[in-house]
């Protein structure tokens, strides 16, 4: 009941001292993000309008490229008018003219919403049409365009509008977007039909906008081609187009502003093409940005609530620990009471209180750990001293078997022989790895050891291994510790070769290279895989290990020379074993 009260004051606390920061920092955020998205929805209206502009562009351009062909190109445009008035024509006005096909073919195949393209040359009762040749103006399904040319105002070069077409009878008629271009040297003009569905499509594949309504515009504010499937608000923008170029007189004060239309909110860029008398309106709907502020709403609410659950499990955690940090108080002194010592694990620090009662019971609690690791020091140094006295008692034992087994051997064959120089060679290592582990031996004398032992494994094996030596000769001088190398041929022999069923190398190297000597013991024993290599590894660095050999030399490496001076272990299952060690040269 302590414990709720006090989690629930806790809890109060912690919410209320962070609540009103976290609801201004929100609040600063989302406004903050509602200003980010009117600015990148505006970039990203200005960046459509551009890249429909310079689509426009480009297919005007085209068109502009070819009228300039038919200009500066005087015998092109007499090998025209020689087709128009079906004169006779040589092969160079044949070539040309197939230039001219493949001039104009190749604008229509590059833009696929290019229905087609007419080409006219004033005074003649035929035309030119990328798609059907040579036609009369008369005999030809399309002939609307035709009167609209003729209506133009002859000052005006350029000139765009919408045209409805029905190629056959049986399909719905199509809607186009018609441009025209007059030439300057010779009467006649380029006409470009632009399919306004497939033209659609381009313009929202133009959009990065969901729900933007993009517009192209003549210059008497009808709309050429809209992405608005819905015509009742296609009506409503051409209506407030009129009205306010009827009131201002020009579309330009209308970009980067606000309009209302049918009671609905909508952001307007407008982009104005000069050259070309076309201007390119995108409508966003103000409920896209509201709309998009909802995940960021579901955030913060999110973030809210994850802070109330950390704050709730903080509040519960903080105060279950001090209730639980004085329950072990009172249990460790307790404890002290019976005589019983537990491991004091010191709590996180939260105030000044908990470093003080920390301190007061770490004082106690080493206090009687010095005292008890005291008393313990001083049973383990007597024992130590007893096993001491004990191994002095062993040699002196061995010793003396070794000499009587000596002399038996001696006493039944009547000569030395083979029994007998494997019991002298026995004795002579025994003394060997018996004096004081401490002083040093030169690498001469520890080679003389190795091969006794070499020789008493020989009488146990017989020619199933052979071992061989490849030594530097400036290094049998060199002072190392003794007995490391009679460790490794032992285990190259014992878990190496014996389990062959052949005979076995065994190698031992010893060179310099810089500042290091390197030993090296390799055999082509049965090997190691990278498992049982790691597993080795993690037995020669325990201290339970029963591997005595390698495990006792990794250790007297390790503690005089260091870490880096350890074993290596290198191997490959079923070809060789190399276990190496390095030692420096001034040590």
């Amino acid at each position: 009941m302590m414990m709720r009260r006090f989690f629930l004051k806790r809890f109060k606390q912690f919410l209320l001292v962070t609540l009103i920061p976290t609801l201004l920092l929100s609040a600063v955020f989302l406004g903050f993000q509602f200003r980010s998205s009117i600015r990148n929805m505006t970039t990203e209206s200005a960046n459509t309008l551009i890249r429909v502009d310079d689509n426009i562009t480009n297919v005007v351009g085209s068109s502009v490229y070819q009228y300039e062909l038919l200009t500066y190109n005087p015998r092109l445009a007499l090998s025209l008018k020689k087709f128009f008035q079906h004169d006779d024509f040589t092969y160079s006005d044949v070539v040309l003219l197939n230039s001219l096909r493949v001039l104009l073919g190749s604008v229509a195949q590059a833009h696929d919403y290019i229905s087609s393209i007419y080409l006219y040359l004033d005074g003649f009762d035929d035309f030119f049409s990328t798609t059907k040749g040579f036609q009369s103006i008369a005999g030809f399904s399309d002939q609307d365009w035709f009167p609209v040319y003729q209506q133009m105002d002859n000052q005006k070069r350029f000139w765009i509008t919408n045209r409805t077409f029905k190629e056959y009878s049986y399909i719905p008629p199509t809607q186009y977007i018609t441009v025209f271009q007059r030439m300057s040297n010779i009467s006649g003009v380029i006409v470009l039909n632009i399919d306004i569905s497939d033209f659609t499509r381009t313009l929202n594949n133009s959009t990065s906008i969901n729900q933007e309504y993009l517009y192209i515009l003549n210059e008497d504010m009808q709309i050429l081609s809209s992405n608005d499937s819905g015509a009742q608000k296609s009506q409503l923008f051409q209506n407030y187009l009129i009205q306010h170029a009827v009131q201002n007189g020009t579309l330009s004060n209308l970009s980067n502003t606000w309009i209302s239309m049918n009671g609905h909110r909508y952001y307007l860029e407008v982009r104005n093409n000069y050259d070309y008398g076309i201007s390119y309106c995108a409508l966003t709907p103000a409920s896209l940005i509201i709309s998009q502020q909802y995940f960021t709403l579901f955030i913060l609410l999110s973030i809210f609530l994850c802070y109330c659950m950390i704050m709730l499990f903080l509040s519960y955690r903080i105060t279950k620990r001090n209730f639980q940090k004085i329950s072990d108080i009172i249990q460790v002194f307790d404890n002290a009471e019976k005589g019983t010592l537990p491991e004091w694990h010191t709590p996180l620090v939260a105030d000044e209180y908990d470093v003080i009662l920390d301190n007061v019971i770490q004082v106690f609690l080493k206090s009687t750990y010095l005292q008890r690791e005291l008393t313990e020091k001083q049973y383990q140094q007597q024992l130590a001293e007893k096993t001491a006295l004990q191994l002095q008692i062993n040699p002196h034992f061995l010793f003396n078997t070794l000499q009587t087994l000596d002399f038996q051997a001696l006493k039944i064959t009547g000569h030395p022989g083979t029994m007998n120089r494997t019991i002298q060679n026995l004795s002579d290592i025994l003394k060997y790895s018996l004096q004081d582990p401490s002083t040093m031996v030169t690498l001469q004398d520890e080679l003389i050891y190795l091969k006794k032992y070499i020789e008493i494994q020989k009488q146990r094996y017989g020619n199933q291994f052979i071992i061989y030596f490849e030594i530097q000769e400036d290094l049998p001088g060199f002072s190392i510790p003794r007995l490391l190398l009679q460790p490794l041929v032992e285990n190259s022999i014992s878990h190496g070769i014996a389990a062959l069923n052949r005979t076995g190398y065994i190698k031992v190297r010893i060179y310099q290279h810089k500042e290091l000597i390197h030993f090296a013991v390799i055999d082509n024993g049965i090997g190691l895989g990278k498992d049982e290599i790691q597993h080795l590894y993690e037995l020669i660095n325990s201290e339970k290990s029963k591997n005595i050999g390698l495990t006792n030399v990794n250790r007297r490496l390790i503690l005089q020379y260091g870490s880096k001076y350890a074993l290596h272990i290198q191997s490959k299952k079923g070809l060789c074993t190399r276990i190496s060690f390095s030692l420096p040269l001034k040590s």
